[in-house]
């Protein structure tokens, strides 16, 4: 499918078009989402939601200069950090406490904890570091994106993607000696 020809098709608002859409890339999205949100799958699926609502609404003003691609993640991603001004702290205090209930279900304990552990540690690393660094380590790394495709989906330079990532494993590595050092 090609996105950038869907988007022109919804802002005719061709119904059919848009389901597509949204079959082909819901669950792309809220993976991306989910990343950016660190996890909340919760808060990720209602982003996703709120941001099909505006590709609908704001088909539109899509002007094909970028690729449709760049321009629904910059949809979804502007949902993420609104959500994550309006809800940010009390919500990882909340997660916190699921992510334990959740594994203190694994029947093997060391397994249990050692998962627990690092999915912890990673939440939590993730959801301390800027949302511009988040965003860039899950596209290059949980994604395999190329700095290019980073640097449109993020309406920057190259060498501010570059930037970005440098940072971001610079401030994961202090936060993790950090937590060794407790």
């Amino acid at each position: 499918m090609d996105i950038a020809i869907a988007i022109q098709a919804i802002a005719r608002e061709d119904r059919r078009a848009f389901d597509e859409l949204y079959r082909s890339q819901q669950r792309p999205l809220l993976g991306y989402a989910l990343g950016l949100l660190a996890g909340d799958r919760e808060a990720a699926e209602d982003v996703v939601d709120e941001a099909f609502v505006d590709i609908w609404r704001q088909a539109a003003t899509f002007t094909a200069s970028g690729s449709g691609q760049g321009w629904i993640r910059r949809i979804v991603r502007n949902k993420a950090v609104d959500w994550l001004r309006r809800n940010g702290s009390a919500r990882w205090a909340q997660l916190s406490d699921q992510h334990e209930q959740q594994a203190d279900q694994d029947p093997d304990p060391e397994h249990r904890a050692i998962t627990a552990n690092n999915a912890e540690w990673l939440r939590l690393a993730l959801a301390r570091i800027s949302v511009d660094q988040r965003e860039a380590v899950i596209l290059a790394y949980f994604e395999q994106r190329s700095v290019a495709e980073i640097a449109e989906i993020q309406a920057c330079p190259e060498g501010t993607v570059k930037t970005r990532l440098f940072h971001a494993r610079l401030n994961m590595r202090n936060l993790l000696a950090e937590s060794l050092s407790c």
